[in-house]
């Protein structure tokens, strides 16, 4: 049990208390003993406070194992109690199956990401639109290309995936010179990383390119200068990494394309 969390638990719960004393000693001693509708009201919103602070402590006590092995960073066991609300309690939602993602990632155990998509194929496909790109992983890392391009081409032709750009990247890379046009629409995409990662691609393949292409990689080349020169471009590729798991685990080729870009 982490104590940590149990000390933030027990205070918080101790200054509801307090607060709570504060707002009704005052009250009730300043009250009008007329005011009856005064006091209807004032209960109706203690009434209210209190069931949301009986709904929060529910969701602690009831998640007590979960925020404790987050605390102690103990990746295993939290990935074998992940694994037991989702196949054994049969709690197949989003947030059980992404933190099991970057669980099973940290310790670097990717048949516990394959048994997750394999599980929400069949059980909850309708989580692939949310989830596919980060189930992908363990896939784009294998660097089958034939593999890559299956995986990640339905995501990319759904409108409704998230992260989608990221899905056409990784489809575009396993294509090669039959996505160019892709690559060049996500350019001006809005995710930093993908757009550099996107550019070094395209500037390894420049002599495929148009005239008008090579002009738009030029313009897009200076732009990422501009923006990546100094500790603001440094605070972006930071967001990039905490916003998309795909690039954080794609930092190293990342930072390479930057230091591409900037000596170049």
């Amino acid at each position: 049990m982490g104590m940590r969390f149990k000390s933030i638990f027990f205070l918080f719960n101790s200054l509801v208390l307090l607060s709570l004393l504060f707002v009704l000693i005052p009250s009730f001693v300043f009250l009008d003993r007329g005011g009856m509708n005064a006091v209807r009201n004032l209960w109706i919103i203690l009434s209210v406070f209190a069931l949301l602070v009986g709904v929060l402590n529910f969701y602690c006590i009831q998640n007590w194992k979960l925020f404790s092995l987050l605390e102690a960073e103990d990746w295993p066991d939290l990935l074998a109690w992940l694994e037991n609300r989702l196949y054994v309690r049969r709690k197949l939602n989003w947030a059980y199956s992404n933190l099991l993602v970057n669980t099973a990632l940290s310790v670097s155990n990717f048949d516990a990401i394959k048994k997750l998509e394999a599980e929400i194929r069949q059980k909850r496909p309708v989580l692939l639109r949310t989830l596919g790109v980060s189930l992908g992983i363990p896939i784009l890392l294998g660097q089958n290309w034939k593999a890559i391009a299956e995986y990640y081409g339905p995501l990319a032709d759904d409108s409704r995936t998230r992260q989608r750009d990221w899905a056409i990247w990784c489809r575009a890379v396993a294509l090669g010179g039959e996505r160019i046009d892709q690559l060049m629409e996500l350019l001006n995409g809005q995710d930093i990383s993908l757009r550099l990662l996107s550019w070094e691609i395209l500037e390894r393949r420049s002599r495929y390119l148009s005239d008008a292409q090579l002009d738009i990689l030029t313009a897009s080349k200076t732009e990422l200068k501009n923006m990546l020169n100094g500790s603001k471009g440094d605070r972006m590729l930071q967001k990039s990494r905490e916003n998309y798991l795909i690039s954080l685990l794609l930092f190293s080729q990342v930072d390479r394309a930057k230091s591409d870009l900037l000596a170049s």
